[in-house]
């Protein structure tokens, strides 16, 4: 009998383990330059990059990007269109960092400099710098990508492998998906004993803008900060630092 084999597994997670150790030093670099480039507070917004301009999500995450940045938080995103572009489009290149990966089909209409985006070559590389060192996770409707995402989060939150920040999905009115995927996960994970209920304790589901800033805390626009003397950045900032504290 002759045994399978397994080489091209062997090759592909090499290949994989290679780009992400070559990638990890620059993201260390652009991890301090953004740091040092932000406000206290820091929010990552997950969301689909198909959404079309005319839609209700891409108007609703617009707002969402200018109703952060109007409160001085700088919003990360995937660098991609969609909800991505409409948040950067809301909160202005000053207050918006992105991580982006090569997806055909998926352009940005918009691309920040390189000391607020970086390019990654891992999906896995992509969701640790989105994830880490954040005060907040929006997530608008999305596909597998969204959902992968949320998902490393809930996991990550449930086996205490990161610091917990408030999770809030956002969705026009009466659309109703996170309805619809909260009660799934109550009634087939939960109440089936295969997942914790803290899993859907820290879900907030958001109807509108307002909605969404009250659940992080971010009710009133920031004053305009005064100008004061330069501090150079932390040079021990590192991608395991604590998430930053307002």
């Amino acid at each position: 009998m002759t045994e399978p084999t397994t080489t091209p597994a062997r090759s592909a997670l090499l290949s994989t383990l290679h780009a992400l150790a070559d990638e990890v030093d620059g993201a260390r670099k652009w991890s301090q330059t953004s740091r040092a480039l932000a406000p206290a507070r820091v929010a990552t917004v997950f969301g689909s990059a198909r959404t079309e301009r005319d839609e209700p999500a891409y108007q609703m995450a617009r707002e969402l990007g200018a109703a952060l940045a109007a409160r001085r938080w700088t919003t990360v995103t995937g660098g991609g269109p969609g909800i991505m572009q409409a948040v950067r489009d809301g909160s202005g290149s000053t207050l918006s960092r992105a991580v982006r990966i090569e997806i055909p089909g998926e352009v940005p209409d918009t691309v920040l400099d390189e000391d607020r985006s970086l390019t990654v070559g891992t999906f896995a590389l992509r969701k640790l710098l989105l994830t880490h060192d954040i005060d907040a996770l929006f997530v608008f409707p999305g596909g597998v990508g969204t959902f992968d995402e949320l998902f490393e989060v809930l996991v990550h939150h449930d086996t205490d492998r990161l610091d917990r920040f408030p999770v809030v999905l956002v969705q026009p009115e009466g659309t109703g998906l996170w309805q619809a995927f909260v009660q799934f996960v109550q009634a087939h994970l939960v109440d089936a004993g295969l997942a914790s209920p803290t899993v859907v304790k820290e879900l907030v589901v958001a109807e509108s803008v307002e909605a969404a800033l009250a659940a992080v805390g971010a009710n009133s626009p920031a004053p305009v900060p005064q100008p004061g003397p330069a501090t150079a950045p932390d040079a021990t900032a590192d991608l395991g630092t604590e998430r930053r504290t307002a």
